[in-house]
């Protein structure tokens, strides 16, 4: 089957991001998708009872507002059907002793919280969004185009307001970071779990700017959800792309993308059917699994040696709840339904998390824990009066005795969480329970092949794997080694979660080989020249 300019392999949001712009700037697009529907890691399904709208992976889409794809509205998604909805409060974190703290959208109402541990605390905090305001200019510059050379990011560091001391928050752990700000215990928690929600170690070098960026996001944009789940993101860039007459095709998954003289030229699925594409091949089929599509022999040996260091980014562990009333979480001064709480005692307990992490033991004396009630905000997820509940961990892919164990353990560490989040509201009981359903890292990797050993960020985003690196040294550029064909999603820069930004990326890089632009994507022209 012929006809097309572009074929892309997967329906995940940034394939959809660019091939929205590429059906904007009038090529023919044929998208293939090997799920039963699209979105990839953002889409929604019924997985407790008839009624529930669930977010299998992706439920924040908080990094995808900085996108200029959002920032300047450049494809106009708000007039397919996508409205983002703003908590207040953003999320609210309890503690066992206690206390709490609760960001508010209303900068000097969290500052308030903050002040209540420690006065200097709260004026640490002006000042670190204050720096952030010095370096987010870069760093999102830095971000929304192909990754270039260390030595010149590093350049470019020294020339932003922070000049050296951005260089060094760059290259320090975002643990140090927040020791250096913060003086209480219950404080320095609060940020450790902020930074940690893109699920890169914060002991590691090259984390310092999350202690910045995923923080001063969250107060400015809140903890955004997409009204109706996180499929629609998906379904308004997909109606842009059926607009312009493109296709999209589910339960299409791909067995084989031809090559043929160096180039790839068409790819074929489960079912036998071929696809050609006229010009390129977009492809979010994770980096460890696209040579045996295209054929080892297609790689050069440097590609290939890349690929197989590539390490798997932290896991999720998820439950999800239809409930019969909303959590109540404890605050200083009341119980109070919220979007989202979070939990973590200490930064000794985030430290023997990653320790028992790293040595594949499931740690659940004090868990980090990222609790979702987005029916808080969107009653439209449930029946009338009832609500979703999402409960997360981060628990490891690899168990002694090997991944398989997850099938025999993970109702026993499901209960053992939701009664470990009991503790932190005051009517959390499995009375409320009506249904619920458990996904381990082993049930995530299964659920979207993308999600290669339960990791749904692509891949680890340490420094070995980040930017110019990110996936392969030389092919970080959304070019892969095989002409005609391209490399999208969580496994290039800048990585994973919901920020439509390797999609972008990728567009700017596809459109210009292809002789058009973004500007020709947004100006909506219909044409290009072929």
């Amino acid at each position: 089957m012929s006809g097309y300019d572009i074929v892309f392999a997967g329906a995940g949001h940034n394939n959809l991001v660019t091939a929205a712009y590429a059906a904007r700037a009038g090529f023919r697009v044929l998208v293939l998708e090997g799920a039963p529907r699209i979105g990839g890691n953002t889409t929604c399904e019924e997985l407790t009872l008839p009624g529930y709208i669930h977010d299998p992976c992706a439920t924040a889409h908080n990094l995808i507002q900085s996108n200029p794809l959002m920032r300047n509205n450049e494809l106009g998604l708000d007039r397919y059907g996508l409205k983002y909805l703003y908590p207040d409060p953003v999320f609210t974190m309890p503690f066992l002793d206690g206390a709490s703290i609760t960001m508010w959208r209303d900068l000097d109402r969290t500052c308030a919280e903050l002040a209540r541990f420690s006065q200097p605390d709260a004026s640490a905090y002006r000042e670190l969004l204050a720096d952030w305001d010095k370096m987010a200019a870069g760093v999102n510059a830095e971000r929304a185009s192909a990754p270039r050379p260390p030595e010149e990011v590093d350049a470019a560091t020294r020339q932003t307001p922070l000049g050296e001391e951005m260089l060094r928050i760059r290259r320090a752990t975002a643990v140090d970071i927040i020791k250096e700000r913060f003086r209480d215990d219950h404080v320095r928690a609060f940020f450790a779990w902020i930074a940690f929600m893109t699920l890169h170690p914060l002991d590691e070098p090259e984390t310092g700017l999350m202690a910045f960026s995923l923080v001063a996001g969250r107060q400015r944009f809140s903890w955004i959800l997409p009204e109706g789940g996180s499929i629609h993101l998906p379904m308004a860039l997909a109606r842009i792309i059926e607009e312009k007459g493109g296709t999209i095709l589910t339960s299409k998954p791909i067995v084989r993308i031809a090559v043929e003289g160096g180039h790839a030229t068409s790819v074929e699925t489960a079912d036998g059917a071929t696809y050609e594409a006229g010009r390129a091949i977009v492809s979010t089929i994770h980096v460890k699994q696209i040579g045996g599509l295209v054929g080892e022999e297609n790689l050069p040996a440097a590609y290939s040696a890349g690929v197989d260091r590539w390490e798997p980014n932290l896991t999720m562990f998820v439950t999800h709840y239809a409930m019969s009333e909303a959590p109540l979480f404890k605050t200083h001064d009341r119980a109070m339904p919220s979007v989202t709480a979070g939990a973590l005692e200490s930064l000794e307990a985030y430290e023997a998390v990653l320790r028992g992490y790293r040595s594949g033991r499931i740690d659940l004396n004090e868990p980090v824990v990222l609790a979702l009630t987005p029916t808080v905000i969107d009653p439209s997820r449930a029946p009338a009066g009832r609500h979703t509940f999402k409960l997360v961990s981060f628990l490891p892919y690899e168990l002694a005795g090997g991944p398989e164990q997850w099938d025999r353990i993970k109702s026993d560490v499901s209960n053992q969480l939701f009664d470990k989040v009991a503790r932190l509201a005051t009517n959390l009981s499995r009375d409320m329970v009506l249904g619920e359903h458990v996904d381990s890292p082993l049930d995530l990797e299964r659920r979207n092949p993308a999600n290669w050993r339960g990791s749904c960020h692509g891949g680890a985003n340490s420094p070995a794997q980040s930017g110019w690196f990110r996936p392969v040294e030389g092919w970080s550029d959304y070019r892969t080694p095989i002409a005609g064909l391209y490399q999208n999603g969580a496994c290039t820069h800048p990585g994973g979660s919901v920020s439509g930004l390797p999609g972008r990326n990728c567009a700017e890089v596809l459109l210009r080989d292809l002789g058009s632009s973004l500007e020709a994507a947004t100006a909506n022209k219909d044409a290009v020249e072929r």
